[in-house]
């Protein structure tokens, strides 16, 4: 279960409510609402994956070593793909650690700039009128009013909370970089999609000089995917069909794919990397089942030649201009 430490003096609450949006290098004001805030819990997106997951345990291990008191409550258990990524159990959920949020002071939404993709946790948090800021990598839609960080030069936001722990002073040591570099590894590919920035690189670098051994890190990501997996991966590529001369691949799923099958909620999710690894391809497009009747998840994904974020972005979706997603709800 996660809990809040023992609680220390609280800083007056107008040190933090008032900041607006940060972008990088980080706005000093930004910088002391963190500073001040004593009191934090960490929200990761609805169906959370080893970016945001990675991003809220690295700044949690910081934050609580830096004397703060942090709960991480996210709206999905952790989900068991990702257990080996937080030995000590601090991820914890809304369904079993609703207790932690009523002393927050300040929440934070890590890889997702829209705080209603949080879920339950974040509306707790907003019904009770505790501030919540956004710390994300992803370009925000136009016309949100937002509080935080959002930096979308960064690779993932496991490299941009790696840069915030560091303006921050706050020591980043072997524990805190593994989070920080399963962050990074997942949302890049290993390193396949960093776009010719050397700063990628070179953080990658320093997070290796704390003696990180990241053989395991590298092995439970790309290399320890569950034979039921395997086995839906080969029904998803029996429904795969191609357009415009085979520049596009797609595939809708109907809720039967898993029918037989063991297999995780986010595992779908895990498919389309292999759509848009088929030589010739372009584009992306997969259409999979919700949580509710009705309601679907589309992904995009895109290699260089394609833009595909603003086709998410128009259904109210979002992302980055070559991997981007949305939730839409009728017939497919």
């Amino acid at each position: 279960m996660t809990t809040m430490h023992d609680a220390t003096q609280a800083a007056p609450a107008a040190q933090w409510q008032d900041v607006g949006l940060s972008g990088y290098p980080f706005a000093p004001a930004f910088l002391a609402g963190l500073q001040a805030a004593s009191r934090l819990v960490l929200m990761t997106h609805v169906g959370p994956d080893a970016d945001g997951l990675g991003s809220q345990l690295a700044f949690a291990l910081a934050a609580r070593a830096a004397g703060k008191q942090v709960a991480i409550v996210n709206d999905d258990p952790l989900p068991g793909r990702y257990r080996w990524l937080d030995p000590q159990g601090l991820i914890g959920s809304v369904d079993a650690d609703a207790q932690a949020l009523g002393s927050a002071q300040l929440g934070l939404v890590f890889d997702a700039h829209e705080v209603e993709r949080a879920g339950r946790p974040a509306q707790a948090l907003h019904a009770a009128g505790t501030p919540i800021w956004v710390v994300d990598h992803h370009p925000p839609r136009p016309g949100l009013v937002l509080h935080g960080v959002i930096a979308a030069e960064f690779s993932s936001t496991g490299e941009l909370v790696f840069e915030l722990l560091r303006a921050l002073g706050w020591p980043v040591s072997a524990a805190v970089a593994a989070p920080i570099w399963a962050a990074i590894a997942f949302d890049t590919g290993s390193f396949r999609f960093v776009r010719n920035d050397p700063r990628t690189f070179r953080n990658a670098a320093l997070l290796l000089e704390t003696g990180l051994d990241v053989a395991p890190i590298q092995e439970a990501l790309f290399a320890s995917k569950p034979r039921a997996e395997v086995e839906l991966l080969g029904r998803v590529l029996s429904a795969v069909q191609f357009a415009d001369a085979g520049r596009v691949s797609w595939a809708i799923l109907p809720p039967s794919i898993t029918e037989g099958l063991v297999v995780e909620g986010d595992a779908l999710g895990e498919v389309i990397p292999t759509l848009i690894g088929i030589d010739g391809v372009q584009a992306a497009v997969l259409l999979k089942p919700g949580k509710r009747d009705g309601e679907w998840k589309l992904s995009l994904r895109s290699k260089d030649a394609v833009v595909v974020g603003h086709v998410a972005r128009v259904r109210g979706g979002g992302g980055h201009d070559h991997a981007a997603g949305a939730t839409l709800t009728g017939d497919p």
